[in-house]
């Protein structure tokens, strides 16, 4: 390339820059360039027909009230937030969950790192003036030394910080045997627990996989089910099928929220991790429980494309 045309060329994407990406005016590109107005908009749509400026317009269903409008329609939702940067995910959550806090008497909260993670980005809150709200665990704590497996310790971070009351389970997630369960539903604790599961009126969860991780006693609770009834999704502990359905285990003595108390709650948010598999999402939304959506954009478009591709070849 000719130095003449390669200056040329520095020029188009100098001009396009300023006024594309820093929102320069053009009056202020050509005061800086020392040239007039008019030879700016000449260079701008010299630009364009190099092809170093692409615009498009996107449709309705491309923006992101559009995208939100589309899944709240395909999956039953009452609301749904798609964030631009995945980084942001975990702050946009925290924020959504603060917006519910005003009107919830009692909040349930899931489990791992994604929860505790949203819990991090929470800022302390200033002290409410009802004093009778609470915050509980709606599965029981297990020996995964991984961080955000023990709920009561996410309860009392959080309790911490938004002011609720703290309630804790203190029930293993996956007793061993039947014997081993009833003994703990018949504690004075769970029986706490079981009826401010009854009057929990916003939770929180996060959209989790099969095979997860951790493990979560599946060998012992489902044997070989969730492998041959091909679980895709996860929410606390119970595994969905491809079309939302529930996976029974003969074994399976978990102790967590009934999922008809896990259904009457009022605002269920569902937070979508940016590494989450799309139909493990598929699966988990399918399931029904889940009214509320916090999610990337670039998932929400996946989820989409993919229940629409789904549903062309049934």
């Amino acid at each position: 390339m000719k130095e003449k045309e390669e200056n040329e060329l520095n020029r188009l994407i100098y001009v396009s820059k300023s006024y594309y990406e820093e929102n320069k005016t053009q009056s202020e590109i050509a005061k800086e360039l020392d040239i007039s107005r008019p030879t700016v908009s000449y260079l701008l749509n010299k630009a364009r027909k190099a092809g170093i400026v692409k615009i498009d317009v996107l449709t309705y269903y491309q923006t992101h009230r559009g995208i939100s409008q589309e899944l709240c329609q395909q999956f039953n939702l009452k609301s749904c937030q798609v964030i631009t940067n995945p980084d942001d995910l975990y702050q946009a959550a925290g924020n959504r969950l603060l917006e519910f806090l005003p009107k919830t008497r009692v909040l349930g909260l899931g489990w791992g790192i994604n929860i505790s993670r949203i819990i991090d980005g929470i800022a302390r809150q200033t002290k409410w003036q009802i004093t009778d709200k609470i915050v509980c665990p709606l599965i029981g704590p297990t020996i995964a030394p991984l961080r955000g497996y023990d709920p009561n310790e996410l309860i009392k971070e959080l309790s911490q910080k938004i002011f609720f009351e703290a309630e804790y389970l203190n029930c293993p997630a996956f007793p061993i045997s039947s014997q081993e369960q009833n003994d703990f539903l018949e504690t004075e604790n769970y029986q706490k627990i079981h009826k401010l599961w009854k009057k929990t009126n916003t939770a929180l969860v996060a959209f989790g996989s099969f095979p997860s991780v951790p493990d979560h006693a599946s060998a012992l609770r489902f044997g070989k089910k969730l492998i041959e009834e091909k679980a895709e999704g996860c929410l606390l502990s119970y595994f969905f099928n491809p079309a939302g359905e529930l996976i029974k285990g003969s074994d399976d003595f978990s102790i967590q929220i009934p999922l008809n108390f896990l259904k009457r709650v009022r605002n269920v948010i569902g937070f979508v991790p940016q590494e989450a598999n799309v139909f493990a999402i598929l699966s988990g939304l399918k399931a029904g429980y889940v009214n509320h959506l916090v999610i990337s954009e670039e998932l929400a478009e996946e989820l989409i494309k993919t229940n629409h591709l789904l549903a062309n070849l049934r």
